[in-house]
């Protein structure tokens, strides 16, 4: 009997430690939801983008490896911790090479979640509805602009020059996200005034790198003469819907940093596309999509304005800047090979 009752008191003090203590966490599990493919109507050699978000439905924090499968394809991205409770955005880039339907499986050790989506044949117009097929630049591709500076009444009242711009098939990465990277070089070396330093500037290659999903400017780097081994970079920070595919009245904002030199200057920017239009320039005439940039809280006053032929060009035919100089810079396409 004194034993019974010695394993009783046992008991029941463990079990008062264990209340005391509390149980265990629970271990982490993770669970996806909120799967999407963007854009929603993707056309041949256009880029999707798969997203979801990864929640910590356990008690523990950890992190997790989330794989994505399409048609055969297989990808794998690492979460970082999570705390328990919390959620984490995550996605994919998958290239749509051939018409037809589609299925992305993305799965954690937990759980898993599927997204059907359709690849249709593009018809290259770029009209916005949807039926456009993404611009595709390969190793080879050439553009030639002739660039025409103007500043009445300053040091260098006008300017002109041809800039030859390349694409190798370098692509890197801006802030994520994949670019196209060209080679662009002056001939002879740009002559242009500086407008914030008493300085006459003379540019001699300026590096471009375009977003290979969104068609747009994220970051330039050029090499100035009278700045030797210093930086000299315009990078681009867009939010919102911005870029491919444009349609009318489409708008996005963003910042532009310009670093030349000890000058470091970061200006908002509101974007809009305000429409199409047939342009000549001297390399043809082509139908574009309007893009006019102004500073946060001056609309109407464009610092930008770029016209992109999205079928033939692939790139920008005319571009006018009225911002990065104390004068204005005008760029016309004079010839293109594109494959």
């Amino acid at each position: 009997m004194k034993r019974v009752f010695g394993v009783m008191v046992i008991l029941l003090l463990t079990v008062s430690f264990l209340a005391a203590c509390g149980a265990p966490p629970l271990p982490a599990e993770f669970t996806l939801s909120s799967v999407t493919v963007s854009p929603s109507a993707p056309v041949v050699n256009g880029t999707v983008t798969i997203s979801a978000t990864v929640t910590n439905v356990g008690e523990e924090s950890d992190g997790c490896d989330v794989g994505l499968t399409v048609n055969g394809y297989t990808d794998s991205k690492s979460v970082s911790a999570l705390a328990g409770g919390a959620s984490s955005p995550v996605s994919f880039t998958y290239a749509a090479t051939t018409v037809g339907d589609y299925t992305a499986e993305l799965s954690t050790p937990h759980d898993s979640a599927t997204k059907s989506f359709t690849v249709k044949e593009g018809d290259g117009n770029g009209d916005g509805d949807g039926d456009g097929a993404m611009p595709v630049w390969h190793a080879g591709d050439k553009w030639v602009m002739e660039c025409s500076y103007a500043n009445p009444g300053g040091k260098t009242e006008q300017d002109t020059s041809e800039l030859t711009v390349t694409y190798q098939g370098v692509d890197e990465a801006i802030d994520g996200e994949d670019c196209y990277k060209a080679a662009g070089v002056f001939t002879p070396a740009a002559t242009r005034d500086a407008a914030d330093m008493p300085l006459t500037l003379h540019i001699e290659t300026a590096d471009i790198w375009t977003s290979k999903a969104d068609l747009v400017y994220l970051k330039m780097s050029s090499a100035i003469a009278e700045l030797p081994g210093l930086p000299s970079t315009v990078t681009w920070t867009l939010s919102g819907d911005y870029g491919w595919e444009f349609s009318e009245g489409k708008t996005w904002s963003g910042s532009v940093r310009v670093v030349a030199g000890v000058l470091d200057e970061i200006t908002d920017l509101e974007f809009e596309v305000l429409g199409e239009e047939t342009i000549t320039v001297p390399a043809g005439t082509f139908d574009c999509w309007h893009i006019v940039v102004s500073e946060s809280g001056s609309p109407g006053t464009y610092v930008n304005e770029y016209w992109i032929n999205t079928d033939e060009v692939k790139s920008v035919v005319k571009e006018v800047e009225a911002a990065l100089w104390a004068g204005v810079e005008t760029r016309e396409l004079t010839s293109y090979s594109v494959s």
